[in-house]
């Protein structure tokens, strides 16, 4: 099945990042063509921060987002936490400080993090883990950065620099920020979100969803993170991924259940059907699952 969509993330000004559209070092929108109602992300910059994050994507599957910046939520917690232990002042290669696990470069009860220029600094570390949801640029633990994840929602974001530091197999390390001038802030990546687009599970926040993303350079590779969510089950009208529900992805204008294949049945009339994704129309596989849509 072939289908055309483009999905629009809108910015918070919350003071911190806000989630933008391309993976891996593109800019501001991401559109894909093939696949049932996929969505790639539409980025923008915080209105209070000068820096806005991107993370190309080209196209979801439906229900899906395009790409996004995001973290692995299951080791995620677990290296926050040791790269706050590891922190220290000293013997750090990296100047002024590391923002990968285990980082280095700052006092004891701080974190290495990014100014609104992207520059890295030491400030105070947070508390919340990688995955949950963070209101404002502190609230992240060390290894953590907080970003919009849909108009009204942020969450905390693991630093990394090899996709060995996410979480398996829809976390991939190909989140970049994108500063004021557009350009992409060297030096600073993350990971995309681990999560299941027919159970949702992985994204624990209210009020969002598991997409799919696909790199719409380089390797395109597929990954997964979370979006925003609306209430739309099936059969329920939608012009995004963004109406429909948790497990749900708008193919056309109409909200329908993702599934596995050869997996979990389908309600009663409906079968697990295979979509693309992308102009590339590649099959939605995250790992060794291949998700299709109940039609």
């Amino acid at each position: 099945m072939n289908a055309r969509w483009l999905f629009d993330v809108a910015v918070t000004s919350l003071g911190i990042f806000a989630l933008a559209a391309c993976a891996v070092g593109s800019s501001q929108v991401g559109t894909g063509s093939g696949g049932d109602g996929g969505d790639g992300w539409n980025s923008s910059s915080s209105s209070s921060s000068s820096a806005s994050s991107s993370s190309s994507g080209n196209g979801g599957a439906g229900g899906a987002g395009g790409s996004m910046s995001s973290t692995s939520s299951a080791s995620s917690a677990s290296s926050a936490s040791s790269a706050s232990s590891a922190s220290s002042s000293s013997g750090c290669q990296e100047m002024p400080c590391k923002l990968d696990a285990p980082q280095c470069g700052c006092a004891a009860g701080e974190a290495c993090t990014i100014d609104g220029a992207g520059a890295r600094k030491c400030g105070t570390a947070g508390t919340v883990q990688i995955g949950k949801e963070c209101v404002a640029a502190t609230d992240c633990a060390a290894g953590g950065l907080c970003l919009s994840v849909s108009d009204t929602k942020a969450a905390c974001y693991e630093f990394c620099s090899s996709d060995a530091q996410c979480t398996a197999p829809g976390g991939l390390c190909l989140v970049t920020l994108t500063g004021s001038s557009g350009n992409p802030i060297p030096g600073v990546t993350l990971c995309s979100t681990d999560c299941n687009p027919s159970t949702n599970a992985g994204c624990s926040i209210a009020g969002t969803a598991c997409r799919f993303g696909l790199e719409s350079t380089g390797q395109k590779r597929l990954f997964t993170l979370c979006g925003g969510a609306g209430t739309g089950t099936a059969g329920s009208s939608c012009s995004s991924n963004e109406d429909c529900a948790g497990g749900y992805g708008c193919f056309g204008s109409t909200c329908e259940k993702f599934c596995v294949m050869s997996g979990a049945a389908c309600p009663p009339g409906q079968t697990c059907s295979p979509f693309t994704l992308g102009a590339d129309k590649v099959e939605p596989i995250i790992g060794s699952t291949t998700y299709g849509a109940c039609l």
